[in-house]
């Protein structure tokens, strides 16, 4: 294959290839089963960790998770990006500041302390079954434990903090960390996610690109959120999704259907990835 008349594509997972409910609908599989058979290169970019992403995902080729902080090529770890003790700390003070109910999140584990663990529990007890699916993942994936004894955290997110992003924002820019809002976290609360500054999905996007000796006008990325912008900025077509947030949209070269709109198979078709 001739990868120089292929596409690199970068599919954000959250409000681009799963709606709430976590199901991909049947055109988006399609799609994607048709693009790869075409020849194009898809690969997952999503702010997930590792251990969070559904195991389809894991098939991909390529991977970029926790933001940007992992990447990976054929099940090979290309680079990586952690907290380091200090950080750690230092977040941690802070969202226990914010009362917020936090997971500090790794390759292979999320952690959460026992409390906030239970507190989320309650908080989405009686919620309908697409926020449901989200307890199911934490069941899944997390250990409560003492998060501070947590090696290798790539990232941390947060839920109903009893403060604003601005005031995440002025504390964590002088430490050189950054916050992303969740482009589906309006029912719980005040959450985001907590990342170095020292990447983003665009620089991974530009990684893997260079790794695969496909110049980045040859990429395309398909994101709705924060933390999108980077990687549709970088990409050669940046795609934003219906539902995506309207600054997202502007940054945007293309906006295409939102995720219940089947999206992602109308920008596949609109630029030639699938007839």
């Amino acid at each position: 294959m001739d990868l120089q008349r292929k596409k690199l594509v970068f599919l954000d997972i959250d409000g681009t290839l799963i709606p709430r409910s976590q199901k991909m609908s049947e055109k988006t599989i399609q799609a994607l089963r048709q693009a790869h058979a075409g020849g194009h290169i898809l690969c997952i970019c999503t702010g997930r960790t590792y251990c969070e992403m559904p195991e389809e995902m894991k098939k991909f080729d390529g991977i970029i998770c926790a933001a940007g902080a992992c990447v990976m090529w054929k099940n090979r770890i290309l680079l990586a990006h952690y907290f380091s003790d200090q950080e750690k700390k230092q977040v941690m003070d802070l969202l226990e500041e914010a009362d917020a109910v936090y997971t500090m999140e790794g390759f292979d584990d999320l952690y959460m302390k026992k409390e906030n663990y239970e507190s989320f529990v309650k908080r989405l007890d009686g919620c309908d079954e697409e926020e449901r699916e989200i307890l199911k993942l934490f069941e899944r994936t997390c250990f409560c434990a003492e998060v501070e004894k947590m090696e290798k955290v790539h990232k941390c997110s947060y839920f109903y903090a009893g403060k604003e992003d601005e005031w995440f924002r002025e504390r964590l820019e002088k430490w050189g960390m950054g916050l992303a809002t969740f482009s589906q976290g309006d029912a719980r609360g005040n959450s985001g996610e907590i990342t170095k500054n020292t990447f983003t999905k665009g620089s991974a996007v530009r990684l893997l690109s260079e790794y695969l000796e496909i110049p980045i006008e040859d990429t395309i990325a398909i994101g709705d959120s924060e933390n999108d912008l980077a990687m549709l900025r970088t990409a050669g077509i940046g795609i934003a999704m219906g539902n995506a947030f309207d600054y997202v949209k502007e940054a945007a070269d293309d906006v295409t259907a939102s995720v219940d709109e089947d999206g992602v198979y109308h920008a596949f078709r609109k630029y030639g990835l699938i007839s």
